[in-house]
Protein backbone atom coordinates (compact mmCIF):
# COMPACT_ATOMS: atom_id res chain seq x y z
CA UNK A 1 0.00 0.00 0.00
CA UNK A 2 0.97 3.59 -0.56
CA UNK A 3 1.38 5.84 2.51
CA UNK A 4 -2.10 7.30 1.91
CA UNK A 5 -3.69 3.85 1.59
CA UNK A 6 -1.92 2.70 4.75
CA UNK A 7 -3.24 5.79 6.55
CA UNK A 8 -6.81 4.94 5.51
CA UNK A 9 -6.38 1.26 6.47
CA UNK A 10 -4.99 2.13 9.90
CA UNK A 11 -7.89 4.47 10.56
CA UNK A 12 -10.50 1.88 9.57
CA UNK A 13 -8.83 -0.81 11.66
CA UNK A 14 -9.49 1.21 14.80
CA UNK A 15 -12.80 2.68 13.64
CA UNK A 16 -15.69 2.99 16.06
CA UNK A 17 -19.29 1.91 15.50
CA UNK A 18 -20.32 5.18 13.84
CA UNK A 19 -17.73 5.03 11.04
CA UNK A 20 -20.01 2.94 8.82
CA UNK A 21 -22.51 5.81 8.81
CA UNK A 22 -20.09 8.43 7.46
CA UNK A 23 -20.38 9.66 3.89
CA UNK A 24 -17.24 9.40 1.76
CA UNK A 25 -16.66 13.14 2.20
CA UNK A 26 -17.00 12.91 5.99
CA UNK A 27 -14.62 9.95 6.19
CA UNK A 28 -12.08 11.72 3.97
CA UNK A 29 -12.21 14.77 6.25
CA UNK A 30 -11.78 12.62 9.36
CA UNK A 31 -8.69 10.90 7.92
CA UNK A 32 -7.40 14.08 6.22
CA UNK A 33 -7.26 12.60 2.72
CA UNK A 34 -9.24 13.30 -0.45
CA UNK A 35 -12.55 11.55 -1.28
CA UNK A 36 -10.92 10.22 -4.45
CA UNK A 37 -8.23 8.56 -2.29
CA UNK A 38 -10.98 6.80 -0.32
CA UNK A 39 -12.62 5.70 -3.57
CA UNK A 40 -9.33 4.29 -4.92
CA UNK A 41 -8.72 2.53 -1.61
CA UNK A 42 -12.09 0.74 -1.73
CA UNK A 43 -11.24 -0.64 -5.19
CA UNK A 44 -7.72 -1.56 -4.07
CA UNK A 45 -8.99 -3.73 -1.21
CA UNK A 46 -11.56 -5.50 -3.36
CA UNK A 47 -14.85 -3.63 -3.01
CA UNK A 48 -16.94 -2.39 -5.94
CA UNK A 49 -17.89 0.83 -4.21
CA UNK A 50 -17.60 2.82 -0.99
CA UNK A 51 -21.18 1.83 -0.15
CA UNK A 52 -20.19 -1.85 -0.27
CA UNK A 53 -17.29 -1.21 2.10
CA UNK A 54 -19.62 0.62 4.49
CA UNK A 55 -21.84 -2.46 4.64
CA UNK A 56 -18.81 -4.56 5.56
CA UNK A 57 -17.93 -2.11 8.32
CA UNK A 58 -21.49 -2.35 9.62
CA UNK A 59 -21.21 -6.16 9.65
CA UNK A 60 -18.16 -5.99 11.92
CA UNK A 61 -19.95 -4.00 14.61
CA UNK A 62 -21.25 -5.98 17.56
CA UNK A 63 -24.32 -3.81 18.11
CA UNK A 64 -26.67 -4.23 15.17
CA UNK A 65 -29.77 -2.99 16.99
CA UNK A 66 -29.64 0.45 15.40
CA UNK A 67 -31.78 -0.02 12.34
CA UNK A 68 -32.55 3.44 11.02
CA UNK A 69 -30.36 6.20 12.46
CA UNK A 70 -27.19 5.82 14.52
CA UNK A 71 -27.95 9.01 16.45
CA UNK A 72 -31.43 8.10 17.74
CA UNK A 73 -33.23 5.22 19.42
CA UNK A 74 -36.74 4.32 20.52
CA UNK A 75 -36.44 6.49 23.66
CA UNK A 76 -36.07 9.67 21.60
CA UNK A 77 -38.96 12.07 21.28
CA UNK A 78 -41.42 11.99 18.38
CA UNK A 79 -40.08 15.31 17.06
CA UNK A 80 -36.44 14.16 17.17
CA UNK A 81 -37.30 11.09 15.11
CA UNK A 82 -39.34 13.24 12.70
CA UNK A 83 -36.45 15.70 12.34
CA UNK A 84 -34.02 12.84 11.67
CA UNK A 85 -36.33 11.52 8.94
CA UNK A 86 -36.52 14.94 7.31
CA UNK A 87 -32.77 15.43 7.60
CA UNK A 88 -32.13 12.13 5.86
CA UNK A 89 -34.21 13.28 2.88
CA UNK A 90 -32.56 16.72 2.85
CA UNK A 91 -29.12 15.09 2.91
CA UNK A 92 -30.01 12.88 -0.06
CA UNK A 93 -31.27 15.88 -2.05
CA UNK A 94 -28.23 18.02 -1.23
CA UNK A 95 -25.76 15.27 -2.11
CA UNK A 96 -27.59 14.49 -5.35
CA UNK A 97 -27.59 18.15 -6.37
CA UNK A 98 -23.87 18.38 -5.62
CA UNK A 99 -23.02 15.66 -8.14
CA UNK A 100 -25.65 16.55 -10.75
CA UNK A 101 -23.99 16.55 -14.15
CA UNK A 102 -24.99 19.13 -16.77
CA UNK A 103 -23.77 16.96 -19.64
CA UNK A 104 -25.94 14.05 -18.50
CA UNK A 105 -28.97 16.31 -18.21
CA UNK A 106 -28.32 17.75 -21.66
CA UNK A 107 -28.05 14.29 -23.21
CA UNK A 108 -31.17 13.09 -21.39
CA UNK A 109 -33.11 16.11 -22.62
CA UNK A 110 -31.94 15.47 -26.20
CA UNK A 111 -33.20 11.87 -25.99
CA UNK A 112 -36.62 13.03 -24.79
CA UNK A 113 -36.75 15.82 -27.38
CA UNK A 114 -36.02 13.51 -30.32
CA UNK A 115 -38.38 10.75 -29.20
CA UNK A 116 -41.67 9.98 -30.88
CA UNK A 117 -42.86 8.07 -27.81
CA UNK A 118 -41.49 7.53 -24.30
CA UNK A 119 -41.92 4.27 -22.38
CA UNK A 120 -41.42 4.50 -18.62
CA UNK A 121 -40.32 1.48 -16.58
CA UNK A 122 -40.01 0.79 -12.86
CA UNK A 123 -40.73 -2.12 -10.50
CA UNK A 124 -41.31 -2.39 -6.76
CA UNK A 125 -40.84 0.98 -5.04
CA UNK A 126 -39.63 2.40 -8.36
CA UNK A 127 -43.01 1.55 -9.90
CA UNK A 128 -44.42 4.43 -7.86
CA UNK A 129 -41.75 6.71 -9.32
CA UNK A 130 -42.59 5.47 -12.82
CA UNK A 131 -46.26 6.31 -12.35
CA UNK A 132 -45.31 9.75 -11.04
CA UNK A 133 -43.08 10.34 -14.09
CA UNK A 134 -45.89 9.35 -16.45
CA UNK A 135 -48.34 11.63 -14.63
CA UNK A 136 -45.97 14.56 -15.13
CA UNK A 137 -45.16 13.97 -18.79
CA UNK A 138 -48.84 13.52 -19.64
CA UNK A 139 -49.02 17.28 -19.13
CA UNK A 140 -46.67 17.77 -22.09
CA UNK A 141 -46.90 16.89 -25.77
CA UNK A 142 -44.61 13.86 -25.32
CA UNK A 143 -46.49 10.62 -25.97
CA UNK A 144 -45.85 8.78 -22.69
CA UNK A 145 -46.67 5.15 -21.76
CA UNK A 146 -46.47 3.38 -18.41
CA UNK A 147 -47.92 0.10 -17.08
CA UNK A 148 -47.83 -1.07 -13.48
CA UNK A 149 -47.84 -4.76 -14.44
CA UNK A 150 -44.41 -6.28 -15.15
CA UNK A 151 -45.57 -8.33 -18.14
CA UNK A 152 -47.16 -5.24 -19.66
CA UNK A 153 -43.86 -3.43 -19.17
CA UNK A 154 -42.11 -6.29 -20.96
CA UNK A 155 -44.53 -5.97 -23.86
CA UNK A 156 -44.09 -2.19 -23.96
CA UNK A 157 -40.30 -2.56 -24.11
CA UNK A 158 -40.72 -4.84 -27.13
CA UNK A 159 -42.81 -2.28 -29.02
CA UNK A 160 -40.36 0.62 -28.71
CA UNK A 161 -38.04 1.49 -31.61
CA UNK A 162 -34.93 3.65 -32.13
CA UNK A 163 -37.32 6.54 -32.88
CA UNK A 164 -38.73 6.25 -29.34
CA UNK A 165 -37.05 6.43 -25.94
CA UNK A 166 -37.23 4.81 -22.50
CA UNK A 167 -36.97 6.13 -18.96
CA UNK A 168 -35.96 3.33 -16.56
CA UNK A 169 -36.07 3.92 -12.80
CA UNK A 170 -34.40 1.51 -10.37
CA UNK A 171 -33.11 2.16 -6.86
CA UNK A 172 -30.50 -0.64 -6.89
CA UNK A 173 -30.04 -1.03 -10.65
CA UNK A 174 -29.69 -4.78 -10.04
CA UNK A 175 -33.26 -6.08 -10.20
CA UNK A 176 -33.28 -9.05 -12.62
CA UNK A 177 -36.66 -8.15 -14.10
CA UNK A 178 -35.71 -4.54 -14.83
CA UNK A 179 -32.40 -5.74 -16.30
CA UNK A 180 -34.39 -8.00 -18.64
CA UNK A 181 -36.38 -4.98 -19.78
CA UNK A 182 -33.14 -3.04 -20.27
CA UNK A 183 -31.75 -5.87 -22.42
CA UNK A 184 -34.84 -5.78 -24.66
CA UNK A 185 -34.53 -2.01 -25.02
CA UNK A 186 -30.88 -2.40 -25.91
CA UNK A 187 -31.60 -5.11 -28.48
CA UNK A 188 -34.15 -2.78 -30.10
CA UNK A 189 -31.64 0.12 -30.00
CA UNK A 190 -34.03 2.27 -27.95
CA UNK A 191 -32.32 5.39 -26.50
CA UNK A 192 -32.54 4.86 -22.74
CA UNK A 193 -32.28 7.13 -19.69
CA UNK A 194 -31.71 5.49 -16.31
CA UNK A 195 -32.35 6.99 -12.86
CA UNK A 196 -30.63 4.96 -10.13
CA UNK A 197 -28.91 5.15 -6.75
CA UNK A 198 -26.05 2.85 -7.76
CA UNK A 199 -23.52 4.21 -10.23
CA UNK A 200 -21.77 0.82 -10.45
CA UNK A 201 -24.94 -1.22 -11.03
CA UNK A 202 -25.31 -3.41 -14.16
CA UNK A 203 -28.23 -1.23 -15.30
CA UNK A 204 -25.95 1.76 -15.90
CA UNK A 205 -24.05 -0.26 -18.52
CA UNK A 206 -27.23 -0.90 -20.49
CA UNK A 207 -28.30 2.71 -21.08
CA UNK A 208 -27.28 5.78 -23.06
CA UNK A 209 -27.26 8.14 -20.09
CA UNK A 210 -27.88 7.70 -16.38
CA UNK A 211 -28.74 10.15 -13.62
CA UNK A 212 -27.32 9.19 -10.25
CA UNK A 213 -28.89 10.09 -6.93
CA UNK A 214 -27.03 9.72 -3.65
CA UNK A 215 -28.55 7.50 -0.99
CA UNK A 216 -27.16 7.20 2.52
CA UNK A 217 -29.09 4.01 3.27
CA UNK A 218 -27.18 1.01 4.57
CA UNK A 219 -28.16 -2.64 4.81
CA UNK A 220 -30.32 -1.64 7.78
CA UNK A 221 -32.42 0.51 5.40
CA UNK A 222 -32.37 -1.40 2.10
CA UNK A 223 -35.64 0.12 0.87
CA UNK A 224 -35.61 3.17 -1.40
CA UNK A 225 -36.71 5.56 1.34
CA UNK A 226 -34.77 8.82 1.29
CA UNK A 227 -33.42 8.09 -2.19
CA UNK A 228 -36.96 8.03 -3.60
CA UNK A 229 -37.17 11.75 -2.83
CA UNK A 230 -34.10 12.36 -4.99
CA UNK A 231 -35.48 10.08 -7.71
CA UNK A 232 -38.67 12.12 -7.77
CA UNK A 233 -36.71 15.38 -7.93
CA UNK A 234 -34.65 14.11 -10.88
CA UNK A 235 -37.90 13.16 -12.63
CA UNK A 236 -39.29 16.63 -11.90
CA UNK A 237 -36.10 18.12 -13.33
CA UNK A 238 -36.47 16.17 -16.58
CA UNK A 239 -40.13 17.16 -16.82
CA UNK A 240 -39.35 20.83 -16.23
CA UNK A 241 -36.50 20.83 -18.74
CA UNK A 242 -38.69 19.23 -21.39
CA UNK A 243 -41.64 21.53 -20.72
CA UNK A 244 -39.52 24.69 -20.86
CA UNK A 245 -36.77 23.86 -23.37
CA UNK A 246 -38.52 21.53 -25.79
CA UNK A 247 -42.31 21.55 -25.70
CA UNK A 248 -43.41 23.74 -28.58
CA UNK A 249 -47.09 23.42 -27.69
CA UNK A 250 -47.84 25.26 -24.42
CA UNK A 251 -51.53 24.97 -25.28
CA UNK A 252 -51.30 21.27 -24.43
CA UNK A 253 -50.17 22.00 -20.87
CA UNK A 254 -52.93 24.61 -20.50
CA UNK A 255 -55.56 22.17 -21.75
CA UNK A 256 -54.51 19.44 -19.31
CA UNK A 257 -54.48 21.94 -16.44
CA UNK A 258 -58.01 23.05 -17.36
CA UNK A 259 -59.18 19.41 -17.33
CA UNK A 260 -57.60 18.79 -13.92
CA UNK A 261 -59.06 22.02 -12.51
CA UNK A 262 -62.53 20.90 -13.60
CA UNK A 263 -62.39 18.15 -10.97
CA UNK A 264 -62.22 20.70 -8.15
CA UNK A 265 -65.06 22.61 -6.54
Amino acid sequence: MSPTERKIADYLKDADANTCYLSIQELAKAIDVSPSAISRFTKRVGFNSYQEMRLMLADTQENTKEVFFPEIDETDSIMNIAKASFQNGISSLSSTLAILNEDSLTRALAILTNARKCGIFGLGASKIMGEAACQRFLRTSLDTRFFADYHMQLMLSGTLTPQDCALVISHTGRNKDILRIADILRENKVPTIVVTSSASAPLTRKCDVFLFCVSEETKYRPEAISSSISHLMLIDTLFTLYAIKTDSNPEYFTRIRKIVNSTRQ
